[in-house]
């Protein structure tokens, strides 16, 4: 017996609430338009989700839940969805289905349905993209993923401005394992709404996630999970790989910052570099160990690279020239020789860091 008041409860369309056999255990959906005529072994309860229980309620009112609705341009993520993706029908009561527990498929909109006793349904709006946007999925289910690879609601960015969203014809990628991460552009997809199989992670509270725009004389550095770096120079939109992050540094007034400047040298301004890596650039070979000295007479702007370090001088890279006035001179000492040479004035002297010091 139960101490819940025995009366009706008219369910409009839309709605749905679960009573329980307090006899049997047995719970019954009810899914409007209906009219819920309790028994005395019937008690009106909830499915929380959020622990998988299902708790008593009060009253047939606090039993009654709205479904999930997705408007166009939506979808819903159902979890425990029933075999064959079978949904309560329309002003029934019926026994609960048997669900495929721990599942989760994507119902795209428009849509609306009842659920079953045990399953839990999210309502996502679509993922509208500008061009310095992105998103970045991941594979949940493989078999899934690689069999609803093509149902992804899809417009390309380069489409109209009213061009109908439509499902993609495209070959999934050859890996598809379980936990895969990849990337969807802004600059080749404006909305998107993934298949079974496919979730789009969260960044904090949105799922779109902002690319890095660089303009002229600008660079960013990206440092993948193994440590290689990546060197990337404005104009453009730079996405990082899933497993890529952007190098912060401290800005001019203290403040974090992904995009830095490129070095401007004039004449009388040089770096001094070592090479870490071996690289090849204009025909010409550079070894690891190497030692560079880029003046602005052959590298007005230059660009770090990933096989360049900036060997410093209390804390500075850049060099400058040293004026030395008329009737004066300053003698230049080989580091490596020993030998010392007199410069003269009028001058200006930029000695080469790699073997001479003033």
């Amino acid at each position: 017996m139960t101490d819940v008041p025995k009366r009706d409860l008219v369910l409009p369309p839309g709605s749905y609430a679960y009573m329980q056999d307090v006899t049997k255990g047995v719970v019954k959906t009810y899914s409007g338009p209906t009219v819920i005529n309790p028994t005395a072994q019937e008690r009106p309860v909830i499915y929380d989700a959020q622990h998988a229980t299902f708790r008593t309620v009060g009253s047939l009112e606090d039993a009654t839940r709205l479904s999930p609705i997705a408007a166009e341009g939506h979808y819903v993520i159902l979890r425990n969805p029933a075999k064959g993706n079978k949904h309560p029908d329309e002003g029934s009561a019926q026994p609960s289905a048997e669900l495929e527990i721990g599942r989760a498929i994507i119902v795209p909109g428009p849509a609306t349905f009842a659920l079953w006793p045990g399953q839990a349904a999210e309502v996502v709006e679509g993922h509208h993209l500008r061009s310095n946007q992105y998103l970045l999925v991941r594979v949940y289910n493989e078999d899934e993923a690689r069999k609803n690879w093509s149902k992804a609601v899809v417009k390309p960015a380069n489409g109209a401005d009213d061009a109908t969203p439509t499902t993609a014809p495209v070959a999934p990628p050859t890996d598809l394992t379980v936990g895969k991460q990849l990337i969807i552009r802004g600059t080749e997809v404006s909305f998107y709404i993934p298949p079974t199989g496919i979730e789009v992670v969260k960044d904090g509270e949105s799922y779109a996630r902002e690319a890095l725009t660089l303009e002229r004389l600008e660079y960013a550095i990206l440092v993948d999970e193994n440590g290689k770096k990546r060197y990337e120079i404005g104009p453009q939109v730079v996405f990082p790989l899933p497993t890529e992050r952007f190098v912060e540094a401290r800005d001019d007034h203290g403040r974090p910052a992904k995009k830095f400047r490129a070095v401007e040298l004039n004449e009388i301004q040089g770096l001094h570099i070592k090479v870490i890596a071996d690289y090849v650039e204009g025909g010409v070979t550079h070894h690891a160990g190497d030692e560079l000295f880029i003046t602005g007479k052959d590298t007005a702007i230059y660009f770090p690279r990933e096989e360049h370090s900036a060997i410093k001088y209390d804390g500075k890279a850049k060099h400058f020239a040293t004026a030395i006035p008329a009737g004066e001179a300053r003698y230049v000492m080989n580091r490596l020789t020993g030998e010392i040479r007199t410069v003269r004035g009028p001058a200006m002297l930029l000695p080469d860091p790699r073997h001479e010091v003033i």
